[in-house]
């Protein structure tokens, strides 16, 4: 019998819940419920509620692992790899950068980007080394959807009704408005509304919303446990979500998220949603018809578009910066001073500056790993809602870094956040099929002394079990 169904017999009964699950399910809400601007002024803006969950998650792993609590040696996973790697790129950058040439603005960000590390490594390393079955990741992936069908509700009202909610979302005791962000909610592009819901921008909505549309159009084929409205609101919300941000990366976004997901399904399922799809374009354009004629528009224009041509200009700019600092950059998060007259809408442009030719390269291995290794886990388990779920998580990831090259990813909290999220699902999948694989039990079996637990694992193990 292999250890799946080990963790399925005994880890809901004999085992209590990590509290992981539970951090990991507020941390998905508040991500996606409350705007990034909405921050705790002693902190700036590394302080908003979900960075806050981050932080608390990153210092209760620390703490485990320095009392013992928690060995990080008894899970082994590719993410955990390229997450040293970039924090090892970021610490030397930080080392070596200039602060002669860097204002105080850009000395706080350098800070505010290692802390934004933190926050990512905490989402990261606790949902990867901490939830230890499929239903686990289920309960997170819950609160994660209904967060963006949230998100989803509050940019419809911004772009159908012009009516903004974020107001009231922000009124949290103790939290400030941001005001360095300058969130624009109800925005306009081509005549049309262009909504950020609870995100910081536009593109931040649509293309989060992509990479969670694979991950709820899994829940709705593998989450049995709730009915089916629950299982299909989320979808339709964030669905919605993506074209109304009038956004060309969202739809890049979706094009490869979705694409991975649909390559990978088994061929029932795969006519299902390649008949959706068509039934989604016709919903869009019956309640806004003339947002696929502007989608349209803008992916024609090439550089005769204003945006498109001013990040094109701005190229020698880049080259200039670089020469300066080539290997290890001018600093982590430095260039955001700049930003204003020269914006690149382009995070690897962002990362040659910030972080140098290293520091892009480890930067790439970063948002490129994590996909790879959920293809690879994919091909290691026979369970099939893990291997839906690798898929899933695998084309989320690759948007992700697509998308990246669009606009300056790293600098929006939200997009941040829900990858990290993603890079931990990554690492718990490879771990339980790493487990299946070599038909061990899960740690937290091994390190319990209770001789019935123990006893129950070998009867089960030896096929004892019923």
């Amino acid at each position: 019998m292999t250890a799946l169904t080990i963790d399925q017999q005994l880890g809901r009964h004999a085992v209590p819940r990590s509290a992981a699950v539970r951090l990991l399910q507020v941390f998905g809400l508040t991500v996606m419920v409350f705007p990034s601007d909405t921050v705790v002024k002693a902190i700036g803006g590394g302080g908003y509620v979900a960075a806050l969950v981050a932080y608390c998650m990153f210092l209760a792993w620390v703490a485990a692992t320095l009392f013992g609590v928690h060995n990080p040696l008894d899970h082994r996973y590719p993410v955990r790899i390229s997450l040293c790697t970039l924090w090892l790129v970021s610490l030397v950058s930080y080392a070596l950068m200039n602060r002669a040439i860097l204002n105080a603005h850009q000395q706080t960000a350098a800070d505010r980007w290692l802390l934004q590390l933190a926050g990512v490594s905490g989402v990261i390393l606790v949902a990867a080394e901490y939830l230890r079955s499929v239903e686990d990741i289920h309960r997170v992936l819950r609160a994660l959807m209904w967060g963006g069908a949230l998100c989803g509700i509050v940019a419809s009202l911004q772009y159908w009704l012009t009516i903004d909610v974020t107001p009231y979302l922000r009124m949290l005791p103790g939290f400030s408005l941001n005001q360095g962000i300058g969130t624009i909610a109800i925005g306009s592009r081509g005549a049309l509304n262009r909504v950020a819901g609870t995100a910081t921008d536009p593109i931040e909505l649509g293309v989060v919303a992509a990479m969670l549309l694979p991950l709820a159009v899994y829940m709705t084929m593998h989450d049995v446990k709730v009915s089916k409205w629950k299982r299909w609101l989320p979808v339709i919300c964030i669905t919605i979500a993506i074209p109304i941000s009038v956004s060309r990366a969202a739809i890049l976004a979706l094009s490869v998220a979705l694409g991975v997901l649909i390559i990978s399904l088994p061929p029932t399922r795969r006519l299902k949603v390649l008949v959706a799809i068509p039934v989604a374009l016709a919903g869009i354009f019956v309640t806004a018809h003339r947002l696929l004629g502007t989608l349209k528009q803008y992916f024609l224009a090439g550089t005769s578009d204003n945006s498109i041509s001013h990040r094109v200009n701005n190229y020698p700019y880049v080259e200039y910066l670089v020469h300066r600092a080539p290997w290890f950059g001018q600093g982590g998060g430095t260039y955001s001073d700049q930003q204003a007259i020269h914006i690149l809408d382009n995070q690897y442009l962002d990362a040659v500056i910030e972080l140098g030719l290293v520091g892009t390269v480890a930067l790439i291995f970063y948002f490129l790993w994590p996909a790879l290794a959920a293809l690879a886990a994919r091909k290691r388990t026979a369970d099939p809602r893990l291997r839906d779920l690798c898929a899933a998580l695998a084309g989320s990831a690759l948007a992700a870094m697509l998308c990246s090259g669009t606009f300056d990813s790293l600098g929006f909290p939200m997009f941040v956040n829900v990858q990290a999220l993603v890079f931990g699902l990554i690492g718990a999948v490879w771990l339980l099929a790493d487990r299946e694989r070599s038909g061990t039990p899960c740690p937290l079996f091994r390190q319990r002394s209770n001789g019935t637990v123990n006893g129950r694992v070998r009867a089960l193990e030896s096929g004892g079990g019923n």
